[in-house]
């Protein structure tokens, strides 16, 4: 499902009304955002999704640190942790917001929707502080495209998530160089370590958001972006045939034993700390698994990730989720918060986000984490990308939570088959549609 063409058009009417808060002066190729006198002595507010001693919130200390010495514009931040969507929510829709705060694609169509998002096209044309190109030219397109909604850019991306399959390179060095390419030879894989007395895969079974990966993944991968969220949208969606294919594939997973004893009641973060004990020998997941497992790998322990394996005739697909900062679209310091990103966009800083936290940089051209190579060159060399769960979860929220994930569960499980799944699907959202409008 291609957007660009709305947002080209939108982008065009964005850019100009961000003419009108932001101060814009040509130089070279790009622009320059400099702020008057009086604005330079003022201050900016910034709410934090990070607890004081993380990395993401070291690396945010060094930039505002260095951007108040250079502008005189102070940042003042409030460290607030995961518990602070429902307040900025809240503060956002009455007023009371802060001029900077953390979002990412998980919510930039829902913060798109209610109005929180100022448009940022006309920072990405604008030139980064010290450097000779545009804060838009230090990103890949693919990047780009998970920074932005349905009205253009959302975001300065900072660093992105994706999704692949996990392995330890010091058991099985050659899936370095040949991984499976194929379902057909990953699932022989799976034989030869079932064969072995091996377990193949390992799953935190209660979290259905992560159950619900090996379903997204192949229906992306056979249909491309936009196959599992158009699931949502319309009852006869379900009877296309990769639909059904991908799941009689979720079945073969579980019908074949490839999944520990007792997966389905395995709680997170147990399955992921045992394959990093070498209890099973791969895991469907994130780019931040490396770093979430680091402290419980065994000794020599060497993560590393093949790409999710194609299905016959199908559009090879990468996700890639970007998560970085937003400026309050009701923000009365516009111009401060614009060079404040402009500035945060420097080298220097982005490639933090890889050396010091351990993700995925945005930033192209950076040296990135070596146990993240291979999810790296996905990114770098894909032709078809989506974002995390298809954006179902974004843009079909109660039909995700109430509809699919039981589901999923139910099929991942081996309660119902493939055949039931489907059904049901079908039946319960046209049944949701018909109540929902």
């Amino acid at each position: 499902m291609n957007l660009s063409s709305n947002r080209a058009r939108r982008r065009v009417a964005a850019a100009a009304g961000a003419l009108l808060v932001t101060t814009l002066v040509t130089a070279g190729c790009g622009t320059q955002i400099r702020g008057d006198d009086d604005e330079a002595k003022g201050t900016l507010t910034y709410w934090s999704a990070w607890n004081v001693g993380e990395a993401q919130q070291e690396i945010f200390e060094t930039v505002r640190t260095a951007f108040t010495e250079e502008t005189g514009i102070e940042v003042e931040v409030e460290y607030l942790g995961r518990q602070v969507t429902q307040n900025l929510i809240n503060a956002l829709g009455n007023g009371t917001g802060p001029d900077l705060f953390d979002a990412g694609s998980r919510n930039i169509l829902d913060y798109e929707g209610r109005g929180f998002l100022a448009d940022l096209d006309a920072l990405m044309e604008t030139d980064i502080p010290g450097e000779d190109i545009s804060v838009g030219e230090s990103f890949t397109d693919a990047v780009r495209e998970a920074a932005s909604g349905e009205e253009g850019v959302g975001i300065l991306p900072t660093y992105v998530n994706s999704s692949a399959i996990w392995f330890d390179a010091s058991q099985f060095p050659e899936l370095e160089s040949d991984p499976p390419q194929e379902w057909d030879d990953f699932i022989a894989l799976l034989d030869e370590q079932k064969a072995e007395g091996l377990t193949p895969l390992g799953a935190d079974g209660t979290v259905p958001s992560y159950n619900v990966f090996w379903l997204y993944q192949l229906l992306v991968q056979a249909e491309g972006p936009g196959a599992l969220r158009s699931l949502a949208e319309a009852p006869e969606n379900w009877d296309q045939s990769y639909v059904l294919e991908a799941a009689q594939r979720v079945q073969q997973i579980v019908d074949g034993g490839y999944l520990q004893d007792d997966y389905m009641g395995t709680k997170y973060p147990d399955a992921q700390n045992q394959w990093a004990q070498g209890a099973h020998s791969f895991m469907l997941g994130g780019s931040y698994m490396e770093g979430e497992t680091r402290d419980q790998q065994k000794d020599g322990f060497t993560a590393r990730t093949f790409m999710f394996p194609a299905v016959p005739g199908g559009t090879p697909t990468v996700e890639v989720t970007a998560s970085g900062l937003a400026i309050n679209a009701d923000s009365k310091n516009m111009d401060a918060a614009n060079q404040f990103l402009a500035f945060a966009a420097q080298e220097k800083f982005q490639k933090l986000y890889a050396s010091e936290a351990g993700f995925i940089a945005a930033r192209s051209g950076v040296e990135q984490p070596e146990t993240l190579r291979g999810l790296v060159e996905q990114i770098e060399n894909a032709d078809s990308v989506t974002q995390s769960h298809d954006l179902a979860a974004a843009l079909h929220p109660s039909w995700w939570n109430d509809i699919l994930l039981p589901l999923d569960d139910a099929l991942f499980s081996g309660t119902i088959t493939a055949e039931e799944f489907v059904a049901r699907g079908k039946e319960q959202t046209a049944a949701y549609l018909a109540a929902n409008g």
